[in-house]
């Protein structure tokens, strides 16, 4: 390209440049007749020029001279601020593309003065780099050890900093910017705010917080995120602190009840990106949820929903409402892909293998510290809140100064609001959620979309087979234990696992494995029995739990508590006593401070759930011989106990 002050080569253009097409456009409806006809002539000229018109024909035609010709040429040739060329912009008239200098100085400010400043300050800092420097080194907190860390320096300070370095220099009331009656306030303003826009996110570090920057560094530029096309394709995961105070009621010794405040539950929320649908949540009351809620959460997504019981009086189930997985079809649908963020519960191996074992899904953690990249599922939860928990007397709020904030403790103990209401409100309000109209999706609901997602014969829907949908084995863990025993002493072989003896009777007339390695599966949630295998893959059955581990329902989480408390002699049981009820019996007793009062609501909702499943050792032996795997002869012999 070649472009000189007195006339442009058009021969020795780039071929981009040429291409008026490709010229950033001008839109002149609504400018006045004169300035559309003054911008059409030079646009016709400019044209027929590119064409191959010869100057002096051009001139002629539309009655400008060669040298505005060429003038009008380099304006629209020239580079613009944002990367391009000005292209027709050039044509707009007193369109500055040369930023304004002053010239002449600054006479002291009558008082009733206004204008006359244009460029100023401007001027004022050519002459004064050293105060310029200062200025951006105090809005860009460069400082270093020169002054004591601020969040935020603000502009009022750097103010009196710039009128301290005036002084400094020896400049009066006669200087500018001492001569005006702000100082060169409003100066200095429109300067920090060009500091802004020169360099965007060195401000946004230093003025506007971490949130703001990471948004702008990550957000609003580059390819954006790919967008689910079907149900199922994409799946967002995420916790949230539910903003509501309650109580729990724990009997008392003497009688009647104790009210222990609850704090710190949390909501886990799976929501399907294409049709906006809760596929399933989980509450949890540990004071910080754990990789079993996480997996909870997952379990309840892929397992088939049935309708609760609500004891609430005057709530119901609103008309509709439910689960996908609650539709004909759509019971037991797998993820393609799990989004969710990078919490340490998220990351943990066990998560990651569980999730993709049981569900076949990809896992997606998703960049750190970008809640953007899971706007569907951090939108809903504040929907969640306006529609649920923010309406009741104990909300604690969106934050201490909301206004809905009204000594929550007090009103839930008044109005005994409890830990299961919190249960049933979230199940009301989620599945009314699903059935309610979204803009988004044409004024359907989330529920409708899916159905009608469920009627396509055609659809691509993965499911779990059949056989593993009796246990999906999200929580199991593994063991490595040694299979003991000793007939001189009468002992039958056994596995001692998490301060339990396990045997059926396949292990207990089986004297040749004792010392035998096995591989031992265990639910957490119900370890009363556990699964057991032999170190060449070979099942050896169910086996279950000796005396009073097998009976009462519990959890792993429980059993640890009661040994650790038999241990520290803080609990005191017989040999044959069941420790379920001792054990709720002492968190009854004890639950005085947060942690036994979430230890005791815990176990209380986990021996409600599981109330009908108690079960003694299994008197049909044959059938889990039957169970075992055909490699292991039985034996003939038996020994006597």
């Amino acid at each position: 390209m070649m472009i000189t002050k007195r006339r442009i080569d058009r021969d020795c253009l780039e071929s981009e440049l040429k291409d008026l097409t490709k010229w950033p456009g001008v839109k002149t409806d609504g400018w006045t007749e004169r300035k559309r006809l003054r911008f059409e002539k030079f646009e016709g000229a400019i044209r027929k020029y590119f064409t191959g018109g010869r100057v002096k024909e051009i001139c002629v035609e539309f009655g400008i001279s060669r040298q505005e010709l060429h003038r009008a040429l380099r304006r629209c040739l020239k580079d613009h601020d944002d990367g391009r060329i000005w292209g027709w912009r050039g044509l707009i008239h007193c369109a500055r593309q040369a930023p304004y200098v002053r010239t002449k100085p600054v006479t002291p400010h009558a008082r009733a003065r206004k204008g006359g400043d244009s460029g100023a300050f401007k001027q004022f800092l050519d002459r004064n780099p050293d105060i310029e420097e200062g200025i951006q080194k105090r809005f860009y907190k460069e400082m270093g050890d020169e002054m004591v860390d601020e969040p935020c320096i603000p502009v009022t300070a750097i103010l009196t900093w710039l009128i301290a370095a005036c002084k400094r220099k020896g400049l009066t009331g006669r200087d500018y910017p001492l001569c005006t009656q702000s100082c060169a306030r409003t100066a200095l303003w429109r300067y920090c705010k060009y500091l802004v826009a020169r360099d965007t996110q060195k401000a946004a570090d230093a003025r506007f917080g971490k949130h703001a920057a990471r948004r702008w560094r990550h957000t609003g530029h580059g390819p954006s995120t790919m967008k689910a096309t079907r149900p199922f394709e994409r799946i967002e995961f995420d916790v949230h602190r539910i903003d509501l105070s309650s109580i729990l009621l724990i009997p008392h010794i003497l009688g009647g009840f104790v009210k222990r405040h609850l704090e710190r539950l949390w909501l886990l929320v799976i929501i399907d990106v294409f049709t906006r649908a809760i596929l399933g949540y989980h509450i949890s009351l540990n004071s910080e949820y754990n990789a079993d809620d996480v997996l909870l959460c997952v379990k309840h997504a892929l397992t088939p929903w049935t309708p609760k019981a609500i004891t609430i009086p005057g709530f119901s189930y609103a008309k509709d409402a439910g689960f996908p997985s609650g539709i004909k079809n759509l019971a037991w649908v797998t993820f393609e892909e799990f989004s969710y963020d990078n919490a340490k519960a998220n990351l943990a191996e066990k998560v990651q293998n569980k999730i993709a074992e049981a569900s076949g899904a990809s896992i997606n953690p998703g960049p750190v510290e970008m809640p953007e990249r899971r706007g569907i599922i951090e939108r809903y939860y504040e929907t969640l809140e306006e529609a649920g928990y923010h309406r009741l007397p104990s909300t604690t709020g969106s934050g201490p100064n909301d206004p809905r904030r009204r000594n929550p403790k007090k009103a839930a103990e008044v109005l005994e609001i409890l830990s299961d209401h919190l249960r049933e409100i979230a199940e009301l309000v989620i599945t009314r959620y699903n059935a309610t109209p979204h803009s988004g999706l044409g004024n359907k609901s989330p529920l409708d979309v899916m159905t009608a997602f469920a009627g396509d014969e055609n659809g691509l829907r993965n499911t779990i087979p059949e056989d593993r949908r009796h246990n999906l084995g999200l929580l199991d863990i593994e063991f490595t234990k040694t299979i003991r025993g000793d007939v001189a002493k009468g002992r039958r072989p056994y596995v001692d696992c998490e301060h339990a003896r396990y045997r059926n009777d396949l292990l207990a007339r089986s004297v040749d494995l004792i010392g035998t390695k096995v591989q031992i599966v265990m639910d957490p949630d119900d370890p009363r029995s556990v699964k057991a295998y032999l170190p060449n893959g070979a099942g050896l059955g169910v086996l279950t739990a000796n005396k009073i581990w097998g009976i009462t329902p519990h959890t792993l989480e429980m059993r640890k508590a009661i040994h650790v408390l038999k241990k520290k002699r803080l609990l005191f049981l017989s040999d044959n006593e069941d420790p379920v009820p001792g054990y709720m019996k002492y968190l009854a007793e004890a639950a005085n401070n947060k942690k036994n009062t979430q230890a005791y609501a815990k176990a209380r909702d986990y021996l409600k759930t599981h109330q009908s499943s108690k079960r003694r050792t299994p008197k049909k032996a044959k059938s889990e011989t039957q169970m075992a795997d055909p490699e292991i002869p039985l034996r003939k012999k038996t020994m006597t106990y």
